[in-house]
């Protein structure tokens, strides 16, 4: 019997925009542990990957006349190569990434050729929810065998809020690159970022996201203005927004390339998380945590599977700004007594694990089809 393993992607692989699900699959792809035939995905702008696996690229028919007019016309190009490889395999495991509507214009496919018996299908939710209604929400698992989640939490979160969920799950949390986000001594770290913004001596508090109300910048600023007696000697770094505001001992840094972020981790003594939505996993605190930050951070999404106790605080009522000044107060003391995490990031995957975890869900349906 030939079975081919087969990724689906409406982001083009590589992908030159800051994501980090195609970051990895990029990983993924050119490691020893890939063991996918095939890759169907938007063209890149750029080079292609340099993998075993074969590339078929789509175009993508995303206008708003097509999809008004035509809906099945905007993944037709996707649905082709499948079909194309189906005539070469007896079986084919398709894992679709991250898009439910390429992930129903599939399953739709299935359907109307009858090929449910010829195709599995996985689907990998690199978010927390869809919160899709009722029926879409069984629409959409209709033909799915199995969804790979993030965080154990996302998945019980789904399970519950729907009356049906039918796939098979599994859960890989995201990978952290640990050659690049690494523990340092903070005492005696040296970096331009601490010349440029004169913080040598002084306890560094960052911030480090998009300036998105979910993010919850405005919440620390508040917090922040609110902690009296806090003295000079502490240090708020606010990277990725720029606010025309002046506060007291803050530092508007503004976007920075992806290639430095890892400075400021460095740099930092206490990482900011005050998301307010449902992360799907919280990769910036997973980076700062690697990097051996004492994290304060928001019990909101995925966030609770993999922050530890050791890893600093979690706030489970994050909306309440004297939560952030009493944990900010605790950080402050922890940094003065020298406070260090001996194990920092050890509970998070490095990408060659979660490259052996990915390739394990492809070779246990392989199996199941052999036997």
């Amino acid at each position: 019997m030939k079975i081919a393993n087969v990724i689906i992607s409406e982001q083009s692989l590589p992908n030159f925009k800051n994501g980090s699900w195609t970051q990895r699959l990029e990983y993924f792809l050119k490691s020893s542990k890939n063991n996918i035939n095939y890759v169907v995905c938007s063209e890149p702008k750029n080079n292609d990957i340099k993998s075993s696996s074969k590339f078929y690229y789509s175009k993508n028919r995303n206008s708003r006349i097509v999809n008004k007019f035509f809906p099945n016309k905007r993944y037709s190009d996707f649905i082709l190569k499948i079909e194309k490889i189906l005539k070469e395999y007896n079986q084919i495991i398709i894992c679709v990434v991250d898009n439910v509507k390429l992930l129903n214009a599939i399953s739709n496919f299935i359907d109307d050729k009858l090929l449910k018996n010829r195709v599995t299908l996985l689907f990998y939710n690199c978010g927390y929810s869809y919160f899709l209604g009722q029926k879409e929400h069984e629409e959409f698992c209709k033909n799915i065998d199995e969804v790979v989640f993030l965080t154990k939490s996302a998945y019980l979160y789904n399970k519950k809020i729907y009356k049906e969920f039918t796939p098979e799950i599994s859960v890989i949390n995201n990978p952290i690159n640990k050659d690049v986000f690494y523990p340092v001594k903070k005492d005696i770290y040296e970096d331009e970022v601490l010349e440029k913004y004169n913080l040598k001596g002084k306890t560094v508090f960052l911030w480090l996201s998009h300036d998105r109300k979910k993010k919850g910048l405005s919440l620390v600023l508040n917090a922040w203005k609110s902690w009296a007696n806090k003295g000079d000697n502490n240090v708020l770094l606010i990277v990725g927004a720029k606010r025309e505001l002046v506060i007291d001992n803050v530092i508007f840094v503004g976007q920075i390339e992806s290639s430095l972020v890892d400075k400021y981790y460095k740099c930092a003594h206490v990482y900011l998380f005050p998301t307010l939505w449902k992360e799907g996993f919280g990769l910036s605190l997973s980076q700062a945590i690697c990097s051996g930050c004492f994290s304060i951070a928001a019990n909101n999404g995925g966030v609770e599977d993999f922050f530890k106790n050791k890893d600093g605080i979690l706030i489970d009522e994050p909306n309440i700004v004297e939560n952030w000044v009493n944990a900010m107060k605790i950080a402050a003391q922890n940094v003065e007594n020298s406070w260090q995490n001996e194990n920092s990031g050890n509970q998070i995957l490095n990408f060659n694990e979660w490259a052996e975890k990915f390739s394990q869900v492809f070779n246990k349906w392989q199996m199941r089809l052999k036997e």
